[in-house]
């Protein structure tokens, strides 16, 4: 493979993430960056949220991205391209416990493997959505049954155990699963009804549990797919949409699902959400759009 000639890289690194525990992991990926001529602008995060403050201050210096981290540590990058004037590509090396979106672009889990890709050149374009005109995700926004488990599970147990930290956690919930009264408007129809689950994704992966076919989930088709799961009155009901996430059948009594660009949220009452992973202060309302070809992805 040959190098792209004349490139300086801005690489991000989140220090803490699963797969980066030592100096050594962090620095061989600026290495391999280097053997292939590019100028590397290492950056190391400090703190949530610092990434996107890193972008801001030296993207322009430079002529692509690299993320290397979680899917929060992405989002936080791309939240910070999304508002430059100019918005350079950017890639990513999946180093996070989950890294649900890493998974919906099929992008190697071993890191060498992910750096390459990138330096190969490849680029795509990607839709990224947009949570009340004030915060962009990459792949879900969501709230209700489980979606407290990403932030509320400790770093050290995401690191030691991955997946299955998640599923612990969210084992916890279950006594406690609340439904919500939500009011949906999409497409120009109306749904309303008492749901324990709500997601907007552009993802095929959510959660490392639920699965969306890729044969009908496209990242960069101008929509995003909206999840609706009702509150299971009855053992069948439960039974219904445990056999539905299963089958990866959600079109049936218990479970709505929809293609969109825009979806409007009325909350009888107000409701955190998970953007990305991480939590995100919610209320009564919420408007989510989607961005069509936002993000020039490498790899």
């Amino acid at each position: 493979m040959e190098a792209i000639d004349n490139k300086n890289v801005l690489l991000i690194i989140n220090p803490i993430a699963g797969k980066l525990n030592t100096k050594a992991s962090r620095y061989q990926i600026a290495k391999i960056f280097r053997q292939y001529g590019y100028r590397v602008d290492l950056q190391i995060t400090e703190a949530k949220g610092h990434a996107t403050q890193l972008v801001l201050e030296n993207a322009m210096n430079n002529d692509i991205v690299v993320c290397c981290g979680g899917d929060g540590t992405l989002n936080e990058v791309i939240s910070g391209i999304m508002k430059l004037d100019v918005k350079l590509p950017v890639g990513y090396v999946p180093a996070g416990s989950t890294n649900d979106f890493a998974s919906s672009l099929n992008i190697p889990s071993k890191i060498e493997d992910a750096v390459e890709g990138i330096i190969s050149g490849k680029t795509r374009t990607l839709d990224i959505g947009c949570f009340n005109n004030r915060r962009y995700f990459n792949y879900i926004a969501s709230f209700g049954a489980f979606t407290g488990t990403s932030y509320s599970t400790s770093q050290t147990n995401k690191n030691y155990i991955g997946h299955l930290a998640y599923v612990l956690e969210g084992v916890k919930d279950i006594p406690n699963i609340h439904p919500y009264r939500v009011r949906v408007k999409a497409n120009g129809e109306v749904y309303e009804d008492d749901y324990i689950f709500v997601a907007v994704s552009n993802s095929t992966s959510i959660g490392g549990i639920v699965k969306l076919d890729t044969e009908i989930v496209d990242l960069n088709d101008g929509l995003i797919e909206l999840i609706l799961v009702k509150n299971p009155k009855t053992p069948m009901d439960l039974s219904k949409i445990i056999v539905a996430l299963t089958k990866k059948d959600y079109n049936n009594e218990m479970i709505a699902f929809i293609k969109t660009s825009e979806v409007q949220f009325k909350i009888k009452e107000p409701v955190s959400w998970t953007v990305d992973g991480e939590y995100e202060e919610g209320g009564k309302e919420a408007v989510i759009r989607i961005i069509p070809n936002a993000i020039t992805f490498l790899g």
